[in-house]
C-alpha cells in the first residue's frame, strides 16, 4: 500500500486547514476513507453532473452505490489477484491498490435524484446526476416594440 503524504513545507494545521476550506468551498469536495481512493473527476453540462472513477479490475458487482441527504458515496471493494507463485515470491516494486475503499460527495440540491444513472465499463464507473428543471436556467427571449 502506498501512502500519500503532505508536502513537508506545510504543517499538520495547513493540511487540516486547507481540507476544510475545500470540503466548504465545494460541494463535490470528497470524503476519503478505507485503504485506496480511486481517481475521479467530474464535470458539468448544461443538462447533468458526471463523476467518472477509474476501478481498474474491479467487477460491478463489488460497488455499492447510494445517495442519502443528498451525499453520493461509492465504495467497494478490489481484491489481490492471487498466483500459484511460490511461498518465498520477493516483490521489489508493488505500486497496485487493493482492499476497501469508500468516497462520499456532497450533491448539490439541483440534482434529480431520481434519474441517477450509473454505468461500469472496462474499469470506469460513469454516475449520470441529470439536473432537475429548475436548475437549468431560462433564457428570456428580448421582444422589440
Amino acid at each position: 500500500m502506498l501512502t500519500r503524504k503532505a508536502p513537508s513545507s506545510l504543517s499538520t494545521d495547513d493540511v487540516f486547514s486547507n481540507y476544510l476550506r475545500r470540503m466548504f468551498d465545494d460541494p463535490f469536495a470528497p470524503t476519503v476513507s478505507g485503504t485506496w481512493m480511486p481517481a475521479v473527476e467530474v464535470s458539468e453540462t448544461n443538462d447533468a453532473m458526471l463523476l467518472t472513477a477509474e476501478l481498474p479490475g474491479m467487477d460491478e458487482h463489488a460497488l455499492n452505490i447510494t445517495i442519502d441527504n443528498n451525499v453520493l458515496t461509492i465504495a467497494g471493494e478490489k481484491e489481490q489477484e492471487r498466483t500459484d507463485a511460490p511461498p518465498a515470491q520477493n516483490y521489489y516494486v508493488s505500486e497496485r491498490f487493493y482492499g476497501a475503499f469508500q468516497r462520499s460527495f456532497g450533491l448539490p440540491r439541483t440534482v434529480d435524484m431520481e434519474h441517477v444513472k450509473a454505468e461500469f465499463e472496462k474499469g470506469i464507473l460513469r454516475i449520470t446526476l441529470p439536473k432537475l428543471p429548475a436548475a437549468k436556467g431560462k433564457v428570456i427571449e428580448v421582444q422589440a416594440r
